[in-house]
């Protein structure tokens, strides 16, 4: 194997002195690779930084430069546009080119792939490919797994299992991580690579899983036989990189062959995760899902008020240099909407009339106030779309059942559904499925009435692509669609506005949009970004949490909480109707979040964790005689939260009499 590097010296800017001399560049000297081994390069549609210094560190210690190189990596994974037909041999041969092109501009060569890579995706493929590097006395492999693309995989996305076939972890995912391995076990061999090896291993969404799974087995393969990959090779936890983004949740807390996702061993994993994005939620935590390894999250408003206008304009700075057109990014557009309950036989009328025009006029005609019965709900203050999906996926898996529930009642139909409706030949785009998404979440309401069942399967058939074999796929999704609808009344306001907000959210899984992130948390792009732009934007850091403190509350109308000083106000609600609260700092710069229901004297506050508060409760009620109560738990987001799904943190209930009564609680919201 050759060990010339491909890309050609940067040399046209200063950008790489500019690297060591920044304030923003200091942030990252732990990692910052001398000038002469740094290469920069075009690439296609990218500028990529690459250095062997990348690999000369623990992989324990997460470094910004390669998470923004594994990130390109996974995007150039992914194969553009879509074959002619089923017999388009050209088209699924080509699929691992571009891969292939990024790895040989950065100097890996012996380029291989696997049979699912260059063939027509089913149920149970998955695309990986493999090429490598000496640097000093190793071979670096780097592992690329296909992050998009999936076409019929998408059905596999959704297979649980009952956990009997996987040790508890997500079935589909599980697999294709062995099929990963055993590729891995195959390139080592036929290349004949022999004595210290490192692994670097990089995946987004599906792939992102896959390779979180690979890694973690990897990981505890390694903890009891160095040998794992072949008898001629040696591999080290701290030799093994692991890097994922957006990826959902395929590790369990149930498993018995592996060590809990919380281990220590794990932590040479990274997961970059989007809070705002509703993939990384999935499979959900109330079955035992998490990701091994450690989540490093990107900034949002509701965790960084203070920073996150300035924060935003470096992503978008480098979101607009990789030729995206910024005005198109709307994934932080959120807002709550409800319905009242007065207006709840308005809206069931409107929808009604309006089925026929399709869910794309029934957005529009709502942002332009043309259905009264929606009203945008003031008193949320800076509840964002992290909460809005989080709540709603409890509430529809607590509807589900169990996991045994799912996979014997659910899984197989909606996997049917996936499996027709996201072909590679005549795909579906993305616009069109987000129509339908949103369809079926704003019609909730008019499904949850008696004597409405026959309406799923008719707005289904007006909403499906007239490719799309309606029969098929009916019976298979109903049963979900049903437990869908029953959330409607639990969580009516999240249901609807993430009708309304679908597409939004789901920029928030945009590769794209991920790679600008990187790149603003990357202090090479960022510091070239200002020598070239004469600016002077910060680096992003990333945050380390993202789960939330949640106060739910019973008969309390008039209500306060304060800082752990009792100095600071920071939510103050009185009356019996709740009025919009004001969005206040927390000691550590994060917001607080408020949230009612005032219809049913029950109130929930979304707090920022790692803090202290006092809750002051005035026993406030329209009923003489009520009872009084409050609970506080913390809801676990990110891997690194000992599966805390609701670890409670304080709890009262008593009887009171009197609208005058007046009680103090604090609470720790600490991890």
């Amino acid at each position: 194997m050759k060990k010339t590097i491909k890309t050609r010296i940067f040399t046209g800017l200063l950008c790489l002195v500019t690297i060591f001399t920044t304030s923003a560049a200091t942030a990252s000297s732990a990692f910052a690779a001398e000038q002469s081994e740094v290469s920069v390069s075009k690439y296609k549609e990218d500028t990529i930084y690459y250095s062997d210094e990348y690999f000369r560190h623990s992989s324990t210690q997460y470094d910004p430069h390669l998470a923004t190189l594994s990130c390109i990596m996974t995007n150039y994974s992914i194969p553009l546009d879509n074959p002619s037909s089923t017999d388009d041999e050209h088209w699924y041969q080509s699929q691992p080119e571009r891969l292939q092109g990024f790895f040989n501009n950065i100097g890996f060569e012996d380029f291989k792939c696997n049979k699912d890579y260059t063939s027509r995706s089913a149920f149970d493929t998955i695309g990986v490919a493999a090429a490598c590097k000496k640097v000093d006395d190793c071979t670096v492999i780097g592992v690329g797994i296909r992050s998009g693309g999936y076409f019929r995989e998408w059905a596999n996305n959704v297979w649980l299992g009952d956990g009997t076939k996987s040790d508890y972890m997500h079935e589909g995912w599980y697999n294709a991580a062995n099929k990963t391995i055993e590729f891995l076990k195959e390139y080592i061999s036929s290349k004949e690579i022999t004595g210290k090896i490192k692994v670097w291993i990089a995946g987004f969404s599906r792939g992102g899983a896959t390779a979180n799974l690979t890694a973690g087995l990897l990981d505890n393969a390694l903890e009891n036989n160095a040998k794992v990959l072949s008898d001629e090779t040696t591999l080290t936890r701290d030799d093994l990189y692991a890097y994922t983004f957006e990826a959902p949740q395929g590790a369990n807390y149930n498993s018995k062959t592996v060590k809990l996702p919380g281990d220590p061993i794990y932590n040479n994993i990274w997961n970059v995760v989007n809070p705002n994005d509703l993939v990384p939620k999935v499979a959900m935590r109330e079955y035992g899902f998490t990701r091994f390894g450690t989540d490093k999250f990107i900034t949002t408003k509701f965790y960084d008020p203070k920073n996150f206008e300035s924060n935003r304009e470096v992503f978008k700075a480098m979101y607009a240099a990789n030729s995206q057109p910024v005005n198109d990014y709307k994934a932080d557009n959120f807002e709550m909407y409800g319905t009242p309950f007065k207006n709840v036989a308005a809206l069931v009328a409107e929808l009604v009339t309006i089925f026929p025009v399709g869910a794309a006029d029934i957005i529009s005609q709502i942002h332009d106030g043309k259905i009264p019965a929606l009203e945008k709900d003031n008193t949320k203050a800076n509840y964002d779309a992290n909460i809005s999906t989080y709540l709603l996926l409890e509430e529809i898996t607590k509807n589900i059942g169990s996991r045994d529930d799912y996979s014997s009642k659910y899984q197989s139909g909606v996997s049917n559904f996936l499996l027709v409706l996201m072909n590679d030949v005549g795909k579906m785009r993305e616009s069109e499925l987000y129509c339908i998404l949103s369809k079926l979440l704003l019609c909730a309401t008019v499904f949850s009435l008696p004597g409405m069942d026959y309406l799923p399967e008719k707005i289904i058939k007006d909403a499906m692509p007239e490719s799309i074999d309606i029969d098929k796929i009916i019976d298979s999704i109903s049963p979900l669609l049903g437990v869908i609808f029953k959330a409607y009344w639990e969580r009516p306001n999240e249901l609807i506005s993430i009708g309304l907000y679908i597409s939004e959210i789901f920029q928030n899984h945009d590769n794209q949009v991920n790679i600008a992130h990187l790149e603003a948390q990357d202090s090479y792009y960022v510091d070239s970004y200002n020598l070239s732009h004469q600016t002077q934007m910060p680096v992003v850091e990333l945050r380390d949490c993202a789960d939330f403190g949640r106060i739910s509350l019973k008969d309390y109308n008039d209500i306060g909480l304060l800082d752990e000083s009792g100095s600071e106000n920071l939510v103050s609600v009185s009356e019996a109707k709740a009025q919009k609260s004001t969005v206040n700092s927390c000691a550590d710069g994060i917001a607080v979040g408020y949230y009612s229901y005032a219809t049913e004297e029950k109130m929930e506050l979304f707090v920022p964790v790692n803090c202290k508060y006092i809750l002051n409760m005035k026993g406030y009620s329209i009923k003489p005689y009520h009872t009084a109560s409050f609970d506080a738990s913390y809801q676990s987001v990110s891997a690194n939260s000992d599966h805390r799904i609701r670890d409670e943190k304080g709890q009262f209930s008593d009887w009171y009499f009197m609208n005058t009564d007046f009680l103090q609680r604090s609470i720790d919201m600490n991890r």
